[in-house]
């Protein structure tokens, strides 16, 4: 026992230094799967905990999702065991990457989603974080209709405890006017982000990359020009910015399309095996655009990429990479349609290739 005791801390100590990683994520599953042999539950439960956190926030939803159903399992067999605030909090993270995974029918998001109202019920807060969470759920299924309905119900109640920051709201209220088209009315509800008078440990980085092509189609060009390296500085080094990499690929295959060659040298590698189906598919929907762009254009370029990608072999073949790229986000858009019971992804993919490419 005291054996088990001295590694599980060793290894819940070095996962504790270090930034979100695969190496973070190893370390971690390395410490619960000796105390699920140790049969040490309240050991399992925080290796899972901090599994959750390194996964929802360093690109690894997947492995946030299965160690957070673990808990939840543990939770309902002994509920005095376990603080409950924590563990409720954390069902935001995992709630909001299900969607992602085509592979996951309707039905079970709604059910959690209704299973989440009913534990924040239980736990006596309102209904307010279940209608935000109805709300961007509805938003990157597609249905933007039932989004902005679900978006009215959230913003008559008050916030409570398990409201996330203002910040992070304000960003998704973001996210719908430039989904729903309306580029003057985003800009203007981001100015407090902008500004950084509204930010947080993620606003403004997923804020950022999503208003530069919105300021370039408003005529504000030098205001994008002089926000991007700010923005892709804040989000470089992190993988669970892979849709905001992709975003910034795509803003500058419009205005500049060879500097946007070397974020997608760096990136695209990373991106080949990361967890998320949807930010993947962004990222390559970019991706192919940038390539479409510099086709069109007949622009000379040198793509350079590491023996280790799986596209290596396509490097010096462009428009066969460009093909690739759009086939497997095409594959991606499909699936979560078909999930979703309609096209927007694939009127989503479509569009953006047109204004991109």
């Amino acid at each position: 026992m005291e054996d088990f005791t001295l590694e599980f801390e060793d290894l819940m100590e070095q996962a504790y230094d270090l930034p979100y990683s695969a190496t973070k994520i190893a370390l971690l599953e390395r410490a619960a799967e000796i105390a699920d042999l140790a049969g040490d539950i309240d050991s399992g439960y925080e290796a899972r905990e901090a599994i959750v956190e390194a996964g929802s926030y360093g690109g690894f939803p997947m492995k946030a999702i299965v160690a957070y159903s673990w808990q939840l399992g543990q939770y309902d067999r002994n509920p005095d065991r376990f603080d409950a605030r924590t563990l409720y909090w954390n069902y935001k993270w995992v709630i909001d990457d299900v969607p992602s995974f085509p592979d996951v029918p309707a039905e079970q998001i709604e059910s959690l989603l209704q299973d989440l109202r009913s534990r924040y019920e239980s736990y006596g807060v309102s209904e307010r974080t279940y209608w935000y969470y109805r709300f961007r759920l509805s938003m990157y299924m597609g249905d933007l209709d039932q989004a902005g309905e679900a978006l009215k119900a959230f913003r008559k109640l008050k916030k409570d405890e398990m409201s996330d920051c203002s910040a992070c709201e304000l960003d998704e209220q973001v996210r719908y006017l430039l989904r729903t088209g309306k580029d003057e009315a985003a800009i203007k509800k981001a100015k407090p982000i902008i500004e950084g008078l509204q930010r947080c440990a993620h606003i403004p980085h997923v804020t950022l990359p999503y208003l530069l092509l919105p300021l370039h189609r408003l005529g504000r060009g030098d205001e994008a020009k002089a926000m991007q390296p700010k923005s892709y500085r804040m989000i470089r080094d992190n993988l669970s910015f892979v849709e905001e990499f992709g975003e910034h690929i795509g803003y500058l295959s419009v205005v500049d399309p060879h500097r946007a060659l070397p974020i997608l040298e760096r990136h695209l590698p990373q991106v080949e095996s990361h967890e998320d189906p949807l930010s993947r598919m962004m990222f390559l929907l970019n991706a192919a655009a940038l390539l479409r762009k510099l086709n069109r254009t007949q622009e000379a370029f040198v793509l350079n990429l590491p023996p280790s990608s799986k596209f290596y072999e396509l490097a010096g073949k462009p428009e066969e990479l460009r093909t690739k790229l759009e086939e497997e986000a095409f594959a991606t858009a499909s699936a979560l349609d078909t999930r979703n019971g309609n096209d927007y992804y694939h009127r989503f993919a479509e569009q953006l290739l047109k204004e991109r490419g």
